[in-house]
């Protein structure tokens, strides 16, 4: 279950009610690996504990390790539900991973190991061969404007609850993809990556991935990950999204609500109307 009804207090100007509310579910789930070693056995060992909304589990556990480059596009098998909010990710028969990369990976990702300047330094080499879509039509600022409403209308959730985040991701001409909708702003984009895994439906170089929060570093890295292009967040880009979508080439957009945005980086992806530039 998603989301789970509670009583509470509700107190306004006509008084004190008690009265039923619905509150988005937040629990654990564990990630597992299941892989061969070195001799050729089959091992199964935990990688991750991770808060999440129960719900496309599996997805978020292959888009989890996807983005955070645990697990390759063509390693994945399979992967499963278990007892006790519990997914393991199958790995290939004929794929070795290296445990010792993952757990490494791994503690960097959760205790943000290498933060600041050091973690835009760390994609250089990830992402020195990026490869964007060439000869794309300009991005109108009619439909850029238009994806923050049109991701609401796949947030259900946040209808019954108001306290979850969302991720979607648009074609070059507005249309959904994929969406997804998780306490943790993080689990929604790997949703969405472990959706597209699943379904082999990777890359994303001619997409817009929406964000119904703010856009921080993290999240510009996984959408590196997924090779996506254009960024729209509702809420503000942090200094650190902003450098690694300007090292990077993204276009970056924040603040896209009403009608309106602020162009943060790669304006050159969009139709811009009557451009003015003030004098600093």
């Amino acid at each position: 279950m998603s989301t789970k009804d509670v009583m509470i207090w509700r107190s306004n100007r006509a008084g004190t009610h008690y009265v039923a509310d619905t509150v988005v579910v937040e629990e654990p789930v564990e990630i597992r690996i299941r892989f061969r070693d070195s001799n050729d056995k089959w091992g199964e060992r935990p990688l991750s504990i991770t808060m999440r909304t129960p719900g496309d589990d599996q997805a978020l556990a292959v888009g989890f390790m996807f983005t955070e480059g645990m697990l390759l596009e063509n390693q994945l098998d399979k992967v499963t539900i278990g007892l006790e909010n519990t997914v393991t990710v199958h790995f290939k028969p004929d794929v070795r991973p290296e445990l010792e990369k993952l757990q490494r990976n791994f503690y960097a990702t959760s205790s943000c190991g290498v933060c600041g300047k050091s973690s835009l330094d760390s994609l250089g080499y990830t992402y020195e061969n990026l490869q964007w879509a060439e000869n794309l039509p300009s991005l109108s600022t009619e439909l850029i404007a238009s994806l923050p409403q049109k991701l609401t209308e796949y947030q259900s959730l946040f209808d019954e609850t108001g306290g979850i985040h969302a991720a979607g991701l648009f074609d070059w001409e507005g249309n959904l993809m994929l969406s997804a909708e998780d306490v943790g702003r993080h689990n929604a984009v790997d949703k969405i990556a472990g959706k597209a895994l699943i379904n082999q439906s990777l890359p994303f170089n001619q997409h817009i991935l929406v964000l119904s929060g703010r856009a921080c570093f993290e999240l510009l890295h996984k959408a590196l990950a997924l090779n996506i292009p254009v960024v729209v967040a509702v809420g503000a880009p942090s200094s650190l999204a902003i450098e690694t979508a300007e090292r990077f080439g993204q276009t970056l957009i924040g603040f896209a609500r009403d009608g309106r945005f602020n162009v943060y980086s790669g304006p050159e992806r969009l139709e811009l109307q009557n451009e003015t530039r003030a004098i600093i």
